[in-house]
């Protein structure tokens, strides 16, 4: 037991020390040169990572109607989009002193003017889309202090490294999954923070809906918190324009509020994940397909 707890150790630092040292290559090469080459390098290797075939697959089950030559480009420029984002996330602090590289759509201006028209708090919810590690900029840049929930890496030293990384984007701090991260929510909401959260990923706890044609278990802490506190939720997401420049999108949601809270949330669920599946099918070079979004599928296991 000793021995194993030895050996993780020695390895989470042997991984600490490749990142650190990965790190120290990009930020010699700047945020340009370092996003290009590793986009260059994700998709040339991607395509013999494991995840690969799953994504395809949940690509061509979803959009049936895209044949393989449409596949094959949009996979490749997804593990490109992947690869720009791993760089791009320990660039964090050099991106943000070039705010040109990151704007505000006019529809999310007036989702989070709407929102914040009654000085309550945010929910911020979003997907693995564009540069996802950038969304809260947006709402950021127009003066929306933000906080987020991000689930903790297993490597200790490796975490704690970009977790300080991102604490440059969320004044308001990072709060690990689970545990009493909920109240911790609730606490900063009412505060008048806006709490940013991806909800694309699946989630036992969540709601069984149709999301792109298959039922699947979606995230609906994003909405229930809303919900109940009553604030409001706005939809974000991140588009890479090219190279190291964004578009952040929003939009607010259209929150039911009848007496019946369950049917509420299981109403606004649905809508927000509609609507990422409407961005997706827009962009969907710019999602990441190797989501187990619909946990084991027959088709894959063939």
């Amino acid at each position: 037991m000793a021995g194993n707890k030895a050996l993780r150790k020695l390895s989470h630092i042997a991984e600490f020390a490749a990142l650190k040292t990965i790190t120290t290559v990009l930020r010699l090469l700047g945020v340009d040169r370092a996003s290009a080459l590793m986009g260059y390098l994700w998709r040339q290797l991607g395509p013999f990572n494991g995840r690969h075939r799953r994504a395809e697959m949940h690509l061509r089950l979803a959009l049936p109607e895209l044949d393989a030559a449409a596949r094959q480009r949009i996979l490749g420029d997804m593990w490109e989009n992947l690869g720009r984002t791993a760089a791009e996330t320990v660039l964090i602090p050099q991106i943000l002193r070039e705010p040109r590289r990151i704007s505000a759509s006019a529809e999310l201006i007036a989702a989070v003017d709407a929102a914040e028209s009654d000085g309550r708090g945010i929910v911020f919810c979003s997907m693995h889309t564009g540069n996802w590690e950038l969304v809260a900029c947006g709402p950021r840049q127009l003066g929306q202090p933000m906080a987020a929930v991000y689930r903790r890496l297993a490597n200790p030293y490796s975490d704690q490294f970009l977790k300080r990384l991102r604490l440059r984007i969320y004044d308001g701090g990072l709060m690990e999954t689970g545990g009493s991260s909920a109240l911790k929510l609730r606490s900063l909401a009412r505060e008048g923070l806006a709490i940013a959260m991806l909800s694309d990923l699946p989630d036992g706890t969540g709601l069984t809906l149709p999301f792109l044609g298959r039922p699947s278990k979606l995230a609906s802490l994003p909405v229930a918190l809303a919900r109940r506190l009553g604030i409001p939720l706005v939809i974000g997401r991140c588009i890479r324009l090219g190279g190291v420049r964004f578009r952040i999108d929003g939009q607010l949601l259209d929150m039911p509020r009848t007496d019946d809270v369950e049917a509420d949330i299981a109403t606004a669920t649905a809508r927000l994940h509609a609507t990422f599946e409407r961005w997706i099918r827009e962009e969907p070079a710019q999602w990441m397909w190797s989501i187990r979004k619909w946990g084991k599928l027959p088709e894959l296991e063939g």
